[in-house]
């Protein structure tokens, strides 16, 4: 269980981003973060990682505080999936992935086990046909199915992604979307943000609603998400929600 107590963050010289937030993530439970540009979901997200120091007992991870967890031991227990990345080195697609496994063991001397969960992470997110493609030479989309593949490989309790569907297709939004519900009934808590209410829908689970830095909403996706509060989260017309859902449930019709 992740709990986080009070937390409040802000950078150097900065605004005020996070004030004091409060909730509790489960095993296997999925918590959709949404928010406005700005809001802190990414910060939230990054703060969670240990990426910034907070204050004693604002996040506690089986009980114990993220100050005294270590390095080794948080690479074990989460794992990441950022919002963008670009690559600098030309390593293949299956070196990039058993980089998640390097809190198993070390830095090129992989096991066998290392090779084996490498390519099921790739099979699982549909790119074990690019294993020895260069992952400079991959599309914007194609990199981010293999950054989750990493993540995957990695096995930890606790997957952090920052808007992971960005930069995919229609198709493997969703192909990743029923990845990550499958995940969730394997056991690993997912905490991801996103700026698709439908897509916090589709997963289920829990959404944690930001604005301002505040906790706006926490609820059961199914009931917290609907036209009241999405206009109260973006600041938008209940008429401007209503044509916009309109739209997308004609998708298909004839």
């Amino acid at each position: 269980m992740i709990e986080v107590t009070n937390l409040s963050f802000a950078y150097a010289k900065g605004a005020q981003i996070l004030r004091s937030l409060s909730f509790c993530a489960e095993k296997g439970e999925i918590i959709n973060i949404l928010g406005p540009n700005g809001c802190g979901k990414s910060t939230l997200i990054k703060v969670l990682l240990g990426f910034f120091s907070v204050g004693k007992d604002m996040i506690k991870y089986d009980g114990v505080d993220i100050d005294r967890i270590g390095r080794s031991r948080m690479a074990r227990l989460t794992s990441y999936v950022p919002q963008f990345h670009t690559g600098v080195f030309s390593y293949s697609v299956l070196e990039f992935v058993l980089m998640g496994r390097v809190s198993f063991g070390g830095v090129y001397s992989y096991s066998k086990q290392d090779y084996e969960a490498a390519n099921n992470a790739l099979a699982k997110v549909g790119m074990k046909d690019f294993a020895e493609r260069s992952y400079l030479h991959l599309s914007g989309g194609e990199r981010q199915l293999v950054i989750i593949a990493r993540a995957l490989a990695q096995q930890a309790e606790y997957f952090m992604m920052d808007e992971p569907v960005a930069g995919l297709d229609y198709g493997n939004q969703f192909l990743l979307l029923s990845s990550i519900k499958q995940l969730s009934k394997e056991g690993i808590t997912i905490l991801l943000s996103t700026h698709h209410p439908e897509h916090a829908l589709f997963l289920g689970g829990r959404s944690l609603l930001i604005k301002d830095g505040n906790v706006m909403g926490d609820g059961a996706s199914s009931k917290i998400i609907n036209t009241e509060t999405i206009c109260r989260l973006y600041d938008i017309s209940p008429s401007l929600v209503e044509q916009f859902s309109s739209v997308r449930l004609a998708v298909g019709k004839p």
